[in-house]
């Protein structure tokens, strides 16, 4: 490890407690001791990176960013095996039937079971081949309190202070209301509620932060933050069926966002018990409009934390909801005419409309056919064309 003092390259044995035996300061993290193989360098790096352009992360967060660092994504469905595994293996079979016959004698017990080692594993490798693994849960090096207190709670210890970007959790637990809120962001899930309030979200967008339904204001749009998960699904379904008359902006994923090979958290808890479909998710739109395949990875009791998103990206869908949310809905502004029963279109707005499907110039009436008596010079067009 190098230090993050003097630079120089410290052995394990060369900064036992903590302490270079180069320059004799003291650093706080050793990646053979701490959990989430980090030290100093690496965290601040860590930090520096989720955090650009003056953004501030929560310690949950930048703990969901070491964890993705650490894991391996899935690039696609995965086989069990591989037609290249198994004629290597099957390669191998031959060389060693082929050695043990030209030897003989004592090479038998050596080699005739290493060729049937060989030649079980090389069918597995082809079987495998056809088949694909079925999907695995992320997995997690560290335990979210485990990283609090060993790889946060040393570095304040050491250093008096969290780096810069790396924000401590705000202590009230208290609704945000600016003067004129635009909107209110229902935000059920603390630790996004947390990153909201340390970058001064309520106050950039000039909205209101709700913990709970029960905070809602009435008479503002509303936008819901909820995690990919079929209950969270559910109570979005539920508050749009109790708010028939206010805008409900769903600020969350769905399961093709978090889909192979999306580099997502992909969490699925419970047993092999598939859970009924709650009534009021199950009679809503947008559960319909799910194709069946992403019904049946939430059936399944997979899901996806909204904190583990890279901090940049959910902050910009955080912002994109908000947008949404306080846009005043497209209205036509058509100018019509009423003819009975119908309504015809003026000149006028057929006029604009043409032009903003690309004409230059409405075009002209066309003239009647010359005929061979007719001695009047043919009009010559005066809008610049030939």
């Amino acid at each position: 490890m190098i230090c993050p003092h003097c630079h120089v390259d410290r052995r394990q044995r060369e900064r036992t407690g903590h302490t270079c035996s180069n320059c004799r300061k003291v650093f706080a993290l050793d990646p053979k001791v701490e959990p989430g193989r980090l030290h100093d360098t690496k965290f601040r790096e860590l930090v520096a990176k989720a955090a650009p352009g003056g953004l501030r992360i929560t310690v949950e967060q930048l703990y969901w960013v070491n964890e993705r660092r650490l894991y391996r994504f899935p690039t696609g469905q995965e086989r069990r095996g591989s037609v290249t595994g198994g004629t290597v293996l099957a390669t191998a079979v031959v060389l060693a039937v082929s050695l043990s016959v030209g030897v003989g004698g004592l090479a038998h017990l050596l080699l005739d079971p290493l060729a049937f080692l060989f030649g079980w594993l090389s069918y597995r490798q082809f079987q495998g081949a056809k088949q694909y693994r079925p999907p695995r849960p992320f997995g997690t090096w560290v335990r979210p309190e485990d990283f609090e207190r060993r790889v946060a709670g040393r570095w304040r210890q050491v250093y008096g202070a969290l780096p810069d970007g790396l924000a401590e959790l705000p202590t009230a637990d208290v609704p945000t209301w600016p003067a004129d809120p635009r909107a209110v962001v229902l935000c059920e899930l603390p630790a996004v509620l947390a990153f909201l309030r340390v970058n001064g979200f309520a106050e950039r967008h000039r909205v209101a932060l709700a913990r709970t339904p029960a905070q809602l204001p009435a008479g503002l749009p509303v936008v819901v933050v909820r995690d990919l998960s079929l209950t969270a699904l559910a109570r979005t379904a539920r508050l749009r069926a109790e708010l028939p008359d206010r805008r409900v902006v769903d600020c969350g994923l769905l399961p093709r966002a978090v889909d192979v090979p999306a580099r997502a958290v992909r969490l699925r808890t419970g047993g092999a018990e598939r859970p009924a479909v709650p009534d009021a998710l199950a009679g809503s739109p947008g559960w319909r409009r799910l194709p069946d395949r992403e019904r049946e990875w939430l059936l399944d009791n997979w899901s996806s934390p909204l904190i583990a998103l890279p901090p940049v990206k959910l902050m910009a869908l955080l912002d994109k909801a908000v947008e949404r949310a306080v846009a005043a809905p497209a209205t036509a502004h058509a100018t019509t005419v009423r003819t009975g029963a119908a309504e015809v279109e003026s000149p006028a707005e057929t006029r604009r409309r043409a032009e903003r499907i690309g004409f230059l110039t409405w075009p002209r009436a066309i003239p009647a056919p010359r005929t061979g008596t007719d001695t009047t010079p043919a009009p010559h067009p005066t809008d610049g064309t030939r």
